[in-house]
């Protein structure tokens, strides 16, 4: 073990014979230690070079440390302090860990979840991009439940406090996945009490609402609001669906909703009926519109349908919620079972209403055909 001054240029260090085993040295370099002198080639700036620390480890591999700036004497003391370690069987262990702060790791968090579904990257996008803002610069293992509570109560300010809530949970993923990497150690959101989110009843269309609706709606958005309320397809279902997704022979449509489940969905006469007549005029592959179905597409149109139904009237209404009203009419004025209407809205859960047992067609077209009539009537003023 020693210290050594390692020179940086070529016309200080000397040279060995390259075909020698045991580099015997042909040429001897400068001894100076770093010193200026007389003796120096010209053109060679100051520092030319660095103290190394030279030592073997405990599993006996030698191992050479620089660091620039420091003196000779500092040197000396770095070595006895690696002597010391040896001693106590310290050299070897691991080195610290670079913690990097919130916003260097939400970068590399968010190329991880490039996999995800579309929504569900956006999602992340959104809360990633929130929590950047406020505590960004802050390190992973700086954060801590105090810091999330301020920034949790500054966002409640100025958003729902389920988006709140959803900000909070990937932020939790963020560090589970952090630990997995061995980036962080703890947790801090599991310190974190959930927010009591209030449940708010769903919005449904009143009797007048639906006599205006399809009285005053033409074409498409007439009978893609047609489609929603007789089949309570989401609003990206309904933009994707193909005219192979209709079987008019059998009277059903079936589609994949949001969980990737695909289900079969009985279709009235009335909503043949108009299916037919459009098909009359538009024969491409899809209903009513081509290419892909992204999260930016189905929000633009949502905001779409938000507006056009506030046109005519119907206040804080949503195209989600024309799901809500197939749902209600269903069950709480119909009185079909949960588990009729849980086959045809495709939800992977009811809560406290999910029944496992089989929903068969016969049951769903019954529902629907009784749904059919029951907003008619409605829609006539009866």
């Amino acid at each position: 073990m020693a210290i050594r001054y390692r020179k940086y240029f070529a016309a200080c260090k000397g040279k060995r014979n390259a075909g020698d085993n045991h580099g015997k040295v042909i040429e001897k370099g400068i001894n100076c230690n770093g010193k200026r002198g007389s003796y120096c080639p010209s053109n060679v700036p100051s520092p030319c070079g660095t103290w190394a620390i030279d030592y073997r480890e405990i599993d006996g591999r030698w191992v050479s440390k620089v660091y620039p700036g420091i003196s000779k004497t500092q040197a000396k003391e770095m070595l006895a302090d690696i002597q010391s370690n040896i001693r106590r069987g310290m050299i070897g262990l691991p080195q610290a860990r670079k913690i990097p702060t919130l916003k260097e790791y939400a970068g590399k968090y968010l190329e991880l979840a490039k996999g995800d579904k579309e929504n569900t990257l956006s999602g992340k996008k959104r809360a990633v991009n929130m929590l950047a803002e406020g505590l960004g610069d802050y390190r992973l293992d700086k954060i801590t439940p105090f810091s999330i509570e301020k920034y949790r109560l500054e966002r409640r300010a100025k958003v729902k406090d389920s988006v709140v809530s959803q900000d909070i949970a990937i932020l939790a993923h963020l560090y589970n996945t952090a630990i997995r990497q061995g980036i962080v150690d703890k947790n801090p959101c599991e310190d974190i009490k959930k927010l009591k989110i209030t449940q708010i009843r769903d919005r449904v269309l009143s009797q007048p609402e639906i006599t205006l609706m399809l009285d005053k709606l033409q074409g498409k958005d007439r009978l893609m609001v047609l489609v929603g309320l007789f089949t309570g397809l989401r609003l990206g279902g309904v933009l994707g669906l193909c005219w192979q997704d209709i079987d008019f022979g059998k009277g059903v449509i079936s589609s994949s909703h949001k969980t990737g489940k695909l289900v079969s969905i009985p279709i009235s006469e009335y909503l043949l009926g108009e299916l037919r007549k459009w098909k009359e005029n538009n024969t491409g592959d899809r209903l009513f519109i081509e290419g892909k179905i992204t999260h930016k597409l189905v929000s633009n149109h949502s905001t779409y349908f938000s507006h056009l139904f506030k046109d005519l009237g119907i206040e804080n209404f949503t195209f989600h919620n024309l799901r809500h009203t197939f749902a209600s009419i269903l069950q709480s004025e119909l009185g079909i079972g949960a588990v009729v209407v849980q086959g045809m809205t495709g939800h992977s859960s009811l809560g406290m209403l999910q029944k496992y047992s089989h929903t068969g067609m016969a049951s769903k077209k019954t529902a629907i055909d009784a749904l059919a009539e029951h907003v008619l009537k409605l829609a006539a003023g009866q």
